[in-house]
């Protein structure tokens, strides 16, 4: 394929995020395989162009028009792998697909990830999680090209760095390396989560099975997140922020019966954010064409004609009246690029 069918100028991006603010990129690139994404950095490098990799763009949001060339990751495929229970899939699956097939296949422990928007590629950048489950605990490896040598690497659990909403991927090697596939370990044996006390308290009483697992977590987050393809948006915008134990304990005295999550690390907690937002009275408040929803405050949406600097403003807004009310910075889990 030649630059001249590979990559596009000025296409419009409201179909590429869910947010569905306008913004135009100078060059965009629907990338397949490992050689469409070759050829497209190739082009960028000559003509000194950025480079914005972007998969289902449920976790970004565009703030001005893209200055560079859009590679959006469409490299597709899943495969059984010759371990038992190991499965790969290409960087451009949808996630939630991901989990049907894995569930109709008897590949069990991602059923609490059901229905989060995005790609399979995404997934390990982020360490997405839900009721009670993170990517990392059944992550395997993932296969990367590294733009700075060419070359394709393949990176273990421990080599991603994997912490809260974060990965190596997010941090200092977000530019050099492009992920193309990810393997994982799952099993027909692998015991229910229920510990996350929503999701137990919606299942039927006993022994849950993972289709009852996948069915509730796809009931809960209906009933509780709009459809990016009816309303704008990208789902949690916040991290829950992670406080010490004595700032858990300031926050009781002060507000009453605060909710809380352990955390891997000792002496530290997780506050809920939308909990914070809520106490805060966010909850269906807007600022110029952006809004924050009815139902959920930790969700910010587009209602029809917002940009993505009403957006970051409204953002902006709620995290300082969360700092100057509680003392707790909240730290955006959307990309904003």
């Amino acid at each position: 394929m030649s630059n001249t069918d590979l990559i596009q100028q000025r296409v419009q991006l409201p179909p590429y995020n869910s947010f569905g603010v306008e913004a135009i990129a100078d060059y965009f690139a629907s990338i397949r395989s490992v050689e469409d994404l070759r050829e497209a950095l190739d082009f960028a490098d000559r003509n000194g162009q950025s480079v914005q990799i972007l998969g289902g763009g449920s976790n970004v949001l565009f703030i001005n028009d893209y200055p560079g060339l859009v590679c959006r990751m469409e490299l597709r495929g899943i495969s059984r792998r010759a371990e038992p229970g190991m499965v790969q899939a290409g960087c451009g699956e949808n996630w939630h697909g991901f989990v049907t097939y894995c569930l109709k296949n008897s590949l069990h422990g991602y059923e609490n990830l059901a229905l989060i928007p995005g790609t399979v590629g995404a997934a390990p950048i982020q360490n997405i999680g839900a009721y009670g489950v993170e990517l990392q605990q059944f992550f395997v490896e993932l296969e990367a090209l590294d733009r700075d040598s060419g070359a394709l690497r393949k990176f273990s659990r421990d080599e991603c760095e994997f912490a809260y909403r974060d990965s190596l991927f997010k941090q200092q090697a977000s530019r050099r390396y492009v992920v193309l596939s990810v393997s994982f370990q799952l099993s027909a044996h692998a015991p229910a989560n229920t510990d996350y006390q929503a999701l137990r308290e919606s299942l039927p009483a006993g022994n849950a099975s993972p289709q009852q697992i996948y069915d509730t977590v796809c009931q809960i987050r209906r009933a509780k997140l709009p459809d990016p393809a009816e309303l704008g948006n990208a789902g949690s915008f916040f991290k829950n922020p992670i406080v010490s134990q004595e700032k858990y304990e300031v926050l009781q005295s002060e507000h009453g019966q605060v909710p809380v999550y352990t955390t891997e690390e000792e002496g530290f907690v997780k506050i809920p954010a939308a909990w914070l937002l809520d106490v805060a009275g966010w909850k269906g408040r807007s600022r110029g064409h952006a809004a924050v929803h009815n139902e959920h405050a930790l969700v910010l949406v587009n209602p029809g004609h917002a940009c993505g600097e009403d957006i970051l403003l409204l953002a902006q807004e709620m995290s300082s009246s969360i700092l100057s009310r509680f003392g707790i910075g909240l730290v955006p889990e959307v990309q904003i690029i």
